[in-house]
């Protein structure tokens, strides 16, 4: 007899993992959504059911990752499966534990539990927040970048004091806590829905500056270690900036300076996709610095960020920038008539 739960025609086979784990995860106190009930039935073949795209349980989840609800306090959460052996599973609840989570630089993403998978000795699940993606949502002044710049230097450092090298730290891994910004939440397969089938022109959001501060999280330690010495090199290729001048199979690198270059390279990615945040362009010149003897450590750099912080004005922090590109008239909508739009 199959005791396997049914495969309806719109379900992915990749999606039966997150379906036959569904009880299980319940009974831990996690709720997924409708689509992954082991009894679901789609919403639109329902009588008098619509076209597909105005049901909820017609968006897809992954294989790796997936959403859920934390039953006693419905807070969103993200699960993970990753190897028990693995340095992502040890060096993400290492920093999750109360010693590193007492320092204030640290803002890897918490783990809030880890949850087995049934017959499966080799996986488990990490449970974490639901984070926003950083540029899911535009920056409307300077003081916003630069608060999201300060925190991961900072970061940075905690790591580096560590001897933890996280050596994917790229634009993908920068996230933030969306929870101020968008307090009606936002759907995991659509960022720009509240319920992922509401359009993006009804999306409610604040700015950043309105509801500061913001918390900016570091996510992915799936390419990280922890080293047992500074000096320790490395060869191969890191992460998704494959930019990295000394990137090399065959000659060893600082593994240290391709942290900063990579978080080097994000920052001048958002800077350059905005007018108005040249400020921090000579940060940005000596953590991208070509030859790695040359470029800031994370120490060097967090010093000269200060040094320059201390410099700025409120004034200055407080100046608009905007999305290369925009018009002038869509400017004037947004600074003067209030106008919203979340692609703006």
């Amino acid at each position: 007899m199959n005791n396997n739960p049914p495969i309806p025609e719109d379900r992915g086979e990749h999606e039966m993992f997150w379906v036959s784990l569904q009880p299980h995860l319940l009974s831990h106190g996690y709720k997924l959504r409708p689509r992954y009930d082991p009894e679901w039935i789609p919403s639109w073949t329902k009588p008098g059911g619509k076209h597909r795209g105005f049901y909820e349980d017609s968006l897809r989840g992954g294989a790796k990752l997936l959403d859920g609800i934390r039953i006693s306090d419905n807070m969103k959460v993200v699960f993970k499966p990753v190897p028990t052996s693995s340095d992502e599973l040890a060096l993400a609840t290492l920093l999750s534990s109360p010693k590193a989570r007492a320092d204030s630089r640290n803002c890897a993403v918490p783990v809030l539990d880890v949850v087995d998978i049934p017959g499966n000795d080799e996986r488990v699940l990490m449970v974490m927040p639901m984070l926003k993606q950083i540029f899911n949502v535009p920056f409307r002044r300077v003081g916003e970048v630069v608060e999201m710049v300060e925190q991961f230097l900072y970061c940075l450092q905690f790591l580096h004091e560590n001897n933890i090298v996280h050596m994917d730290f790229c634009r993908y891994n920068l996230m933030m806590d969306g929870s101020r910004i968008i307090p009606k939440g936002w759907h995991f397969c659509d960022a720009y829905s509240h319920d992922g089938v509401s359009f993006a022109s009804a999306f409610e959001w604040n700015d950043r500056w309105s509801v500061r501060p913001i918390q900016y999280y570091l996510i992915d330690f799936g390419l990280s270690r922890q080293l047992q010495d500074a000096s320790t090199r490395v060869v191969g290729d890191w992460g998704q900036d494959r930019t990295v001048p000394e990137m090399s199979f065959e000659v060893p690198a600082d593994p240290f300076k391709v942290d900063v270059y990579q978080l080097g390279n994000a920052i001048k990615k958002y800077v350059a996709a905005y007018t108005g945040l040249r400020i921090l362009d000579p940060l940005i010149e000596n953590m991208t610095a070509s030859d790695p003897v040359k470029r800031f450590t994370a120490d060097e750099a967090v010093r000269y960020f200060q040094e320059r912080k201390a410099k700025w004005s409120k004034r200055a922090m407080k100046s608009r920038i905007w999305k290369t590109g925009t018009p002038f008239k869509r400017r004037f909508m947004v600074k003067y008539r209030g106008e919203r739009s979340i692609l703006t």
